[in-house]
């Protein structure tokens, strides 16, 4: 019962710095600076899917939301280096270091004054945190500066909790929740759900596909991609370590059609050949393809 009021004591202490951030910290023991930390990844991740998912959704069904080329190509050891050690360390420096009272300041504004303005440098650094991650995708239309708010709503919210957590603990304690928070959803979530997506497979008299998932590159492995494809029939595609996103750009066209399903590799032969229509139905047997 003890861990549940420290719960609900812990949602509204961050309810209430959200509503007006104060600057003031507090003093917690390693243990109980652990279960603050879990229990804020806790409402994050509670946040994410109440909000976050049906907000990418909505935005999604009006714009085609694709990541830059800077996180098509990584290996394992990239995405650690740059998600979970780089990024941290230098975002959390640059948007939430100077979020505390010290010194240096005192020359320059008075503690009363601090605390005035204090909640608008949260909330401009929460802000400045998100759309800074709007370089993370690839589009520059109007549509999608105009949804840009559901694009990064994790990461404008994202601000706030890292705030706190600077605040009311230290910078490190928000660089170690910024490098979890970056090692579950940009490694760890991907890699369980390739364990759960099948190989698929679809045989007939006419023609022979398999595509197999792999999160990241493997230098020890060629990255290739060779077809046979006339204007009216597809005869061959031998693709390893491919973007399933730039298989449907060279077949269909340049966003003619998008699914972000990462990379692939693919198989497929038919010695008759098929449409670019048939083709197309038989990757939505198993992909949803807009």
């Amino acid at each position: 019962m003890n861990y549940f009021v420290k719960l609900k004591s812990d949602a509204v202490d961050l309810l209430e710095f959200i509503k007006k951030p104060d600057d003031v910290q507090i003093k917690r023991t390693s243990l109980q600076k652990f279960f603050l930390l879990f229990n804020l990844l806790l409402f994050e991740i509670i946040f994410l899917l109440i909000f976050v998912f049906p907000a990418n959704y909505i935005a999604e069904k009006f714009i085609t939301v694709k990541e830059t080329e800077t996180f098509k190509y990584l290996t394992l050891f990239d995405a650690l280096f740059l998600t979970v050690l780089l990024a941290p360390l230098i975002e959390e420096f640059i948007f939430r270091y100077f979020l505390r009272y010290r010194k240096l300041f005192s020359k320059a504004i008075t503690r009363e004054k601090w605390q005035r303005v204090f909640p608008f440098l949260v909330y401009i650094s929460s802000l400045l945190f998100g759309f800074v991650h709007l370089e993370n995708y690839v589009n520059d239309s109007w549509k999608f500066y105009a949804l840009s708010p559901l694009i990064i709503i994790s990461q404008l919210s994202g601000g706030l909790i890292l705030s706190y957590i600077r605040v009311r603990l230290n910078i490190f304690c928000s660089m170690l929740y910024h490098a979890t928070w970056n090692l579950l959803f940009a490694i760890i979530v991907p890699s369980v759900f390739l364990l759960f997506t099948p190989t698929f497979i679809n045989n007939t008299s006419n023609y022979h596909l398999k595509i197999e998932h792999q999160v990241f590159i493997s230098r020890s492995q060629p990255i290739s991609f060779d077809t046979k494809i006339t204007d009216k029939k597809i005869y061959r595609i031998e693709a390893k370590q491919y973007h399933f996103q730039d298989l449907l750009d060279y077949i269909y066209g340049k966003d003619k059609l998008s699914k972000d399903e990462g990379l692939i590799n693919i198989s497929f032969k038919s010695e008759k050949g098929i449409s670019r229509q048939e083709f197309l139905k038989i990757l939505q047997k198993q992909y949803d393809i807009k």
